[in-house]
């Protein structure tokens, strides 16, 4: 992953980064003065106030590798001015996850973020943080939007070749317009998001098993894995596992896979190996994508709307 993406990130999963809340309609009001953002520090559990353009480079900087193209980076930037913003208005998250602060530096529920001493320290330089520095300074205070409110900008490592949609990963959400699945290409020569592993086939039982405590087994994991259906984009969207079904997203984080773009062989009778595309959930913009698409010569704003399918790219009003 990059330093650290979420998926959203349940998640994002459930987030990312990746954690996603229903749509709310707070209007966007009119530019007055400088934003601050409240953050939880989940390091040093600390809460403490920061102006919304500093907090924003130390996140870009966690989130995407300061080697990649720099309207990838602007693309970055914005998407994640549009997350703290959306969720110091409350609409997508939880104050009490995070002691009632906008937001928190957990990637799993929203978004990463180094200090310039721990970027330095771990193989940065100034001139790259000087490179993140623009990327967030020539984006100032332009968001996302759709329909008049701020979207939800889920984004992720590596879609493994076409991006998902929303409802694909968390179906109590429902559609959203500007989160469907897109193809997005170029990002097989990001070559270390594709990887196998594999399990032993009481390994995998033993798991399942721990969750599903009546699950009943064959012994043949030819007969006791089936792939059920997969989404729009070929992700596993159901699966069996003996006498158990479960959805793709369960499957990978039973198995802790890096996501639910999978293929399946069994190079023995006891033993399966599963080979995954991506990182992530797969949901909104795919930073490697966007990487790819900036050394096409895409703007930052051509990225966005690429992956965020009819969304606004427009100055923030506050």
């Amino acid at each position: 992953m990059l330093i650290l993406p979420l998926l959203l990130m349940l998640i994002l999963v459930p987030p990312p980064k990746d954690v996603v809340a229903e749509q709310a309609e707070i209007p966007i009001e009119e530019n007055v003065e400088p934003i601050s953002i409240v953050v939880f520090y989940n390091n040093d559990s600390v809460i403490d106030k920061a102006d919304l353009e500093e907090y924003l480079i130390g996140v870009v900087a966690a989130e995407m590798p300061h080697s990649y193209n720099q309207e990838a980076l602007k693309a970055q930037a914005v998407a994640a001015r549009t997350f703290a913003v959306s969720r110091a208005r409350g609409l997508y998250g939880s104050f009490s996850e995070h002691f009632g602060a906008d937001v928190c530096t957990d990637s799993s529920h929203c978004q990463s973020w180094i200090s310039m001493d721990e970027f330095l320290e771990t193989g940065g330089n100034e001139t790259d943080w000087a490179k993140i520095s623009q990327a967030v300074a020539s984006t100032k205070n332009i968001v996302m939007t759709y329909a008049g409110q701020l979207i939800n900008p889920l984004y992720h490592s590596n879609s493994g070749g076409a991006t998902e949609s929303i409802e694909a990963v968390w179906s109590n959400l429902g559609e959203v317009p500007y989160l469907k699945s897109v193809y997005s290409p170029d990002e097989s020569v990001y070559n270390e998001f594709e990887g196998s592993t594999v399990f032993t086939w009481d390994e995998i039982k033993k798991k399942v098993k721990n969750k599903y405590p009546k699950v009943e087994f064959k012994n043949d994991p030819t007969q006791d894995l089936e792939i059920i259906s997969y989404t729009s984009s070929g992700r596993i969207e159901k699966i069996r596992l003996g006498s158990i079904e479960m959805p793709g997203t369960e499957l990978r984080e039973l198995l802790n896979l890096p996501s639910t773009n999978l293929e399946f062989s069994f190079p023995d009778e006891n033993s399966v190996e599963i080979i995954s595309k991506g990182f992530g959930h797969g949901v909104g913009m795919s930073q490697c994508g966007a990487d790819a698409l900036g050394k096409k010569g895409y703007s930052y704003k051509e990225i966005l709307e690429f992956y965020y399918t009819g969304i606004s790219v427009e100055e923030l009003r506050h």
